[in-house]
Order: structure tokens, then C-alpha cells, then sequence
């Protein structure tokens, strides 16, 4: 009589999943120049790279959510590849509007939804499509001695740093792409000759400062998409959707909103992640953003409209849900 197979032990098991986590995923397709063409090799890599990262509860939904995002990357490849308005032309770029257009008609879906501001409204996430942009948190603005500060030494907007914190942390935590702007434009005055120097005031604030391989963009332009490859370097991560802060949150903030949602990228400002030197600004700027996105017979278009408003412990809680 045999002898039933002994349950592998707790010791075992974990030395097979510390194997097995360490190991390298691999996809190789062989025998059909058609299937490389299409580039599935690379798309079934990154999504299984991935999968074996986040390691979620639900493996196969998963692989269509990464699936469906490489389709509207697909759809929407043209985008990266023209110059920038108004070359080549206006009927190309309306066709290019056309088809962001499609490709963000269906309700986003995500792995986490986090619980926004106004009637049943939430802006779903994803690590693999959203990322956290930050928009000028730079010693000019933030501290009472910059470039910019000094004129408002009784009213500062460093009132957010701390949301700034919180928010780069759990987004780092759990892998989203995270990008900065810089911004060398001072009321009217452009002042280019900062960008590329270690000047303490044109830098990022020790406390919000870029890590290695985080995206930062140097612009002119009160929005960080307009007078930079923000736009190009998000679209290569596959981004969609945006979580925005920053200062000001009635010039900066505002503009960079409005600009990505003209691109159809979806966004969600983190309210108490933003500020202005006055706080009448601030909520006027939140209430310009959101009430398009929430009063009675717009509530469509999910962070288009222009922009889904959040608290930081919100987005904590949904990201946090996250595995």
C-alpha cells in the first residue's frame, strides 16, 4: 500500500516562491514573423513582468486590463509620433482628436477607485496607466525667501508640502509613474538661463525633490504640457490619468489641468496637495476645475470635465487597497 504524499512544508514552499519571485519572466514567440510584427512578444512581457510584480487576485483580469490599455495606446500611436500643433496641419490633428476621443469614451476601470468629491463620484487607478504630477514645488515658490515667495511672506503657499509628502510616498509605494515640473517662468518674465544649474530657488524643494528616474520637465508655460515632452514621456509609460498637485493651484495647477484633459488624459486633483498664496484662489480654482465635472446633467466623462477633486487620505485608502 502506498503512502500518501506528504503537504509540502511552510519551510519549503517559501523557498520555492523566494525561487520563483526571483526568476526573471521571460516570453519568447518563435515561428511567426506576423505575431512579432504585431509586437506581442514585448506586450505579453511587460504585462506578465507586471503580473508577477503586483501579484493581484485576480491574474487573468489583469492581463485584459493590460491588454485593452496596449489596444488604446495602439489607437492612439499617431499622437506621439506628430509634431507638435498646429504642423502637420489641422485636419490631422483633428483626426488625432477623434481618436482619443473614442479610445476615452468607455467608463475608466482600475484596480482601486479612489472616492472623490460631489455626488457618487470616484476616479479610478491603476499603476500600470496613472501617474502622480507634480507641478512646480520649487524653493521659489514654496519658502519666504524664493523668487516668487518673497512677495507674499503673510500668506505662503507651502501649506500643501506635508499632502505633497504623503502623496509621493504612496505613489512611489506602489509603482505609479511619477513626474515634476519646473517652472522658469516668473509672472512675465522668463528667466531660461536657471534651467540646467544647481540654483537653490529654480530646484525642487528638498522635501518633494525627484528620485532617479523619475520624470522632471523644465517649462515657460503656466502648464506643464504645452512647453514641454510631458506629454510624449507619460504616453510611453502608457499613462492615461493623472493625479496632480503642486502650487499654484489658480495659475500652474489649473493650467496643466485643462491642458491634459485637451489631450484626454483624465485627471484628479488632490486638493489638500495643492496651494496658492491665498486660499480664496484655491477654492476658486477647485470650484472652476470640478463643478463642470459634478453639477446636475454633466456628470460625465470621468476626470474630462475638467478634473475629479480628491483628499490625500483618499487617494492613501484607495492606493493603500492596492496589493
Amino acid at each position: 500500500m502506498k503512502r500518501p504524499a506528504s503537504a509540502p512544508s511552510a519551510q519549503s514552499s517559501k523557498k520555492r516562491t523566494a525561487s520563483a519571485s526571483s526568476s526573471k519572466v521571460k516570453v519568447t514567440i518563435s515561428g511567426s514573423a506576423y505575431l512579432k510584427k504585431l509586437g506581442l512578444q514585448d506586450a505579453l512581457q511587460s504585462i506578465l513582468e507586471k503580473l508577477d510584480a503586483v501579484q493581484p487576485a485576480n491574474p487573468l483580469q489583469h492581463i485584459q486590463d493590460g491588454l485593452e490599455l496596449i489596444q488604446k495606446q495602439k489607437t492612439c500611436e499617431a499622437v506621439t509620433e506628430l509634431a507638435p500643433f498646429p504642423a502637420p496641419g489641422e485636419i490631422e490633428w483633428r483626426k488625432v482628436c477623434k481618436q482619443r476621443s473614442l479610445a476615452a469614451a468607455p467608463d475608466p476601470t482600475g484596480l482601486a477607485s479612489i472616492v472623490c468629491n460631489g455626488e457618487d463620484r470616484s476616479f479610478p487607478v491603476n499603476p500600470s496607466d496613472t501617474a502622480l504630477v507634480c507641478i512646480d514645488m520649487q524653493w521659489d515658490f514654496l519658502e519666504p525667501d524664493g523668487r516668487v515667495g518673497q512677495f507674499y511672506k503673510d500668506s505662503p503657499c507651502n501649506w500643501n508640502v506635508e499632502g505633497v509628502e504623503r502623496l509621493l510616498k504612496a505613489c512611489r509605494a506602489k509603482g505609479l509613474t511619477i513626474a515634476h515640473s519646473r517652472s522658469h517662468r516668473y509672472g512675465s518674465v522668463v528667466r531660461d538661463e536657471l534651467v540646467g544649474t544647481d540654483d537653490k530657488g529654480y530646484e525642487l524643494h528638498p522635501r518633494c525633490a525627484a528620485l532617479p528616474g523619475e520624470i522632471v520637465v523644465d517649462k515657460w508655460t503656466y502648464g506643464a504640457f504645452a512647453s514641454t515632452h510631458l506629454e510624449a514621456e507619460l504616453r510611453k509609460k502608457g499613462v492615461t490619468r493623472i493625479l496632480l498637485c503642486g502650487v499654484l493651484t489658480n495659475v500652474c495647477v489649473f493650467a496643466t489641468a485643462s491642458q491634459a484633459v485637451d489631450r484626454f488624459i483624465r485627471v484628479c486633483l488632490v486638493e489638500d496637495a495643492c496651494a496658492a498664496f491665498s486660499k480664496d484662489w484655491h477654492d476658486m480654482a477647485l470650484q472652476l476645475i470640478n463643478q463642470p465635472q459634478t453639477v446636475k446633467g454633466h456628470k460625465r466623462g470621468c476626470g474630462l470635465y475638467f478634473g475629479e477633486v480628491a483628499k490625500v487620505e483618499k487617494v492613501e485608502e484607495a492606493l493603500g487597497s492596492l496589493p
